[in-house]
């Protein structure tokens, strides 16, 4: 039986080339291209104990990192960036020859704006700034500003029309999605997602809480085709997914 196997990319420096290609976005996507970075177990777990930092091989961060020094803008959200400990981004060593200018600037969305998300971004400067809600309080805003955190608030109307204004706002060509999963599959849902980087863990979770890739309130499904395959000694598996616009 004929059997087709992925690259296998490993640790060698000669294979960053060949891992730098793979993730070149789909050819004829409209600017700017918003691209979500994510990782998974097997079984579509992506936390252990309430993280996914425990879950990556050195090959996911190599892939994490490249995705960073593509992108003009980091976007994620204010439970992840809570969770995990979000700073300003970082150019990895590996991957700074391939990138003119500075890191990009990390955008936190929020809904409520609250204290704790103020006191987190405050230090950091413009590094990393906050994204509001339409409709979000003046009260909040005023909070935050007094503190020095800037604060763009979301357009009203379309999530998709208003996300790509806002990273058109900062002459975004390609921006990173880094979760979670509730506002993945908003992004997903609303059509604001043009591709998916998913590293899969060489792994499973038994028991514990479990958290899926996306959520939402309704099951929506999202027709994606798989641009490329690629694996590493280690046995994680590397695919980057178009979303198909043309179907469903």
């Amino acid at each position: 039986m004929h059997t087709t196997r992925p690259t296998v990319i490993d640790d060698d420096p000669a294979a960053l080339d060949t891992l730098w290609a793979a993730l070149e976005p789909e050819p004829g996507l409209a600017m700017p291209r918003i691209r979500a970075v994510m990782i998974s177990t097997i079984d579509g777990s992506t936390t252990v104990d309430g993280r996914s930092g425990g879950l990556g091989t050195p090959t996911d961060k190599l892939v994490y990192d490249a995705m960073r020094a593509r992108a003009d803008l980091v976007m994620v959200g204010s439970s992840t960036a809570l969770t995990e400990g979000y700073g300003p981004a970082r150019i990895a060593e590996v991957w700074a020859d391939r990138r003119p200018g500075p890191p990009p600037v990390v955008l936190v969305f929020t809904r409520s704006l609250p204290d704790r998300l103020i006191d987190h971004c405050a230090p950091v400067a413009d590094a990393v700034q906050v994204v509001a809600a339409h409709g979000i309080p003046g009260e909040r805003l005023e909070a935050a500003r007094e503190r020095g955190v800037t604060v763009h608030v979301l357009d009203p109307g379309p999530l998709r029309a208003s996300v790509r204004s806002l990273a058109s706002h900062f002459g975004a060509s390609e921006v990173a999605f880094e979760g979670g999963p509730e506002l993945l599959g908003t992004f997903l849902s609303e059509g604001a997602i043009d591709e998916l980087v998913l590293s899969v863990a060489p792994g499973l979770v038994v028991g514990g809480d479990r958290t899926p890739l996306a959520t939402g309130p309704d099951a929506t499904r999202i027709p994606m085709r798989v641009a490329t395959v690629f694996t590493c000694p280690r046995g994680g598996l590397y695919t980057r997914w178009v979303v198909d616009r043309t179907t469903g």
